[in-house]
């Protein structure tokens, strides 16, 4: 089943856990979930509005 899932943010959110350091992704593109890959950089130049649909060919816009 499909789904059409909304994602305001462009980049992922840092997490500091002790020592550690996690960057999680909030893009929703990411292949390693729950943790940021870099795919929201893909996103970057995304217009405010518009909605975008990616799959594994790239960026659709609709």
């Amino acid at each position: 089943m499909a789904r059409l899932v909304k994602h305001t943010e462009k980049g992922p959110y840092k997490l500091q856990a002790g020592e550690e350091t996690y960057f999680i992704c909030q893009c929703g593109l990411s292949k390693n979930k729950p943790f940021c890959d870099g795919s929201h950089k893909r996103a970057k130049d995304e217009e405010e509005g518009k909605l975008y649909i990616y799959d594994e060919k790239g960026r659709i816009e609709i």
